[in-house]
């Protein structure tokens, strides 16, 4: 039986004086755990987008560093952002799959692209603020591994993720940027108990603020991918 390609947004990092461009394995395992096979990619023009939502059959929105703020329209102030041409290529791609109409999961960085893409601005720092909770574990007291979850989302009726998850569960959490509300179109399906917006839905879009493919041991987690998986399928 052939697989879903499942198309993985790639990160850069400098390496004896070169660029890579590479991503977590984490995220190769995630995408094999719900039966799909995992390919990195980006692209360096939106033609290139247009081929690569027409050879894989998803497109997975990775972690990473934060959103260029003139996406939304403001200075930056407290984002660290990815290579440009690296953030270039995650919004052509998300263009591209949407226009294609073929699903799109995202991830971490990937919920604020499609956020930002989708006309939303985002908290550049949440700490800064001093509204909400601290959002990165490994800036708790007593710092949490990346297998440990950190606080509870709930989860919202009639949404796919409230089909997974039921009214609330654990998740984890490494932001320090995000947004509360809901991008017109799309329906808000987890939030967290101070109000940040944690998983977002829209036809064959699913978006979450966390990290699942860290929690992979985690059957619910991990029925995320499946069910994206599933959806490239058909």
């Amino acid at each position: 039986m052939k697989k879903p390609v499942i198309l993985l947004t790639a990160r850069g990092h400098v390496h004896f004086y070169s660029r890579v461009l590479a991503d977590n394995d984490s995220y190769f395992d995630y995408v094999r755990a719900g039966g799909g096979m995992p390919l990195l990619g980006m692209a360096a023009s939106r033609e290139e987008a247009e081929m690569l939502a027409e050879t894989a059959d998803g497109l997975l929105i990775t972690g990473g560093d934060d959103v260029d703020p003139a996406r939304y329209g403001e200075p930056n102030t407290h984002s660290e952002l990815v290579d440009e041409d690296l953030e270039e290529s995650d919004f052509m791609l998300y263009e591209a799959f949407r226009k294609a109409g073929k699903p799109i999961l995202g991830i971490c960085r990937g919920f604020q692209v499609i956020a930002a893409a989708e006309g939303m601005k985002l908290i550049q720092d949440i700490p800064s603020v001093g509204l909400y909770h601290e959002h990165n574990q490994r800036r708790f007291d007593s710092p949490l591994s990346s297998s440990e979850t950190a606080h509870t989302c709930t989860f919202v009726p009639g949404t796919r993720l409230h089909s997974i998850f039921g009214d609330t569960y654990p998740v984890n959490t490494f932001h320090h940027q995000g947004f509360t509300g809901v991008p017109d179109g799309f329906v808000l399906s987890a939030v967290s108990d101070d109000g940040i917006s944690e998983g977002i839905e829209k036809d064959c879009v699913t978006a979450v603020q966390w990290h699942p493919e860290r929690l992979v041991s985690d059957p619910k987690h991990r029925r995320i991918v499946e069910e994206f998986v599933k959806q490239c399928s058909l």
